[in-house]
Formats: structure tokens, C-alpha cells, sequence
């Protein structure tokens, strides 16, 4: 890769990383104080799907505008929000060009933000959460190599 758009395309990865960041962590931490054992009990997810059928359930009729809303936000936001993940590890990282190590770094790298997500009381730490990020992920390498592809078939 060119100095240029390596540098470029980092830049773009750490502007990506503070997107990230400010949109997993950003949010008030535990405002009403409670307590952690009762924050984990309303908060926590590790049954794999549940989330995710919840979510599914509030697309199919009888429909509620604003529930939908949040289930495609919920689903959707999952997965696309971590699309360019898949795309920046093995453009910048050239041992991670191949899809098993790309997807056990995503992995890894979720686990950690869930696991902080749930120290920090931020958020949630769902399941569902990772496996809708590392499809997310799953994707962006998928586009990855069919740009590589497609620039091989025009050289």
C-alpha cells in the first residue's frame, strides 16, 4: 500500500476507533446508583439470541412505529456499526487479511468492550451484542476481499 493511503486509511481507522469509543462508553454511567449485583441482573444477556428474538418480534405485525424503530437500530446499529472493523483490520494489519484471524480479533476486541461495558455499568453486555458485531465485522471483511477482487480482475 502507498505511504499516503496507509497513512490515510490509519487516520481513518483512529477517527473510527474515538467514533467507537464515544458511542460505547459516552453514556451517563449507573445515574440512579444502583447497585452492581441489581445492575447485572437488568443488564447482562449471555443467553445466546434472546436479545435478538426480542428485538425480531417487534418487526411482524401488530406493528409500533417507535418500536421498530429502536429493534432496527438495535439490529441493524449492531451489525453496521462494526462493518468497517472488518474492512480496516486486514487493510492495516496484513497478518489479519486472513477471515479466521480477522473474525478471533474482532471477537476478542468485542469481548473486552462488553466486559468493560458491564465493569463501567455503561450500557448493557449482551451476547447478542457480539454476535451481531462480529456479523457486522463477518461483512466488512466480506467487502474486503470482494474490493480485492474486483481491483485483481481490472489489473
Amino acid at each position: 500500500m502507498v505511504k499516503k493511503t496507509r497513512n490515510a486509511a490509519m487516520a481513518a481507522f483512529v477517527l473510527y476507533c474515538g467514533l467507537m469509543l464515544w458511542l460505547l462508553f459516552a453514556r451517563q454511567p449507573n445515574p440512579a446508583e444502583v447497585p452492581f449485583p441489581v445492575y447485572i441482573r437488568a443488564h447482562v444477556n449471555l443467553r445466546p439470541f434472546r436479545t435478538i428474538q426480542l428485538f425480531s418480534r417487534l418487526l411482524v405485525p401488530p406493528v409500533r412505529e417507535y418500536l421498530v424503530r429502536i429493534a432496527i437500530r438495535n439490529l441493524l446499529g449492531n451489525i453496521l456499526l462494526f462493518t468497517p472493523l472488518g474492512i480496516f483490520l486486514p487493510v492495516l494489519f496484513p497478518p489479519l487479511r486472513k477471515f479466521f484471524r480477522t473474525l478471533l480479533s474482532v471477537t476478542f476486541i468485542i469481548t473486552i468492550i462488553e466486559l468493560c461495558q458491564l465493569a463501567l455499568m455503561v450500557g448493557s453486555c449482551d451476547i447478542d451484542d457480539l454476535i451481531l458485531n462480529v456479523s457486522g465485522a463477518a461483512l466488512g471483511y466480506g467487502l474486503y476481499r470482494l474490493f480485492i477482487l474486483l481491483r485483481r480482475k481490472l489489473d
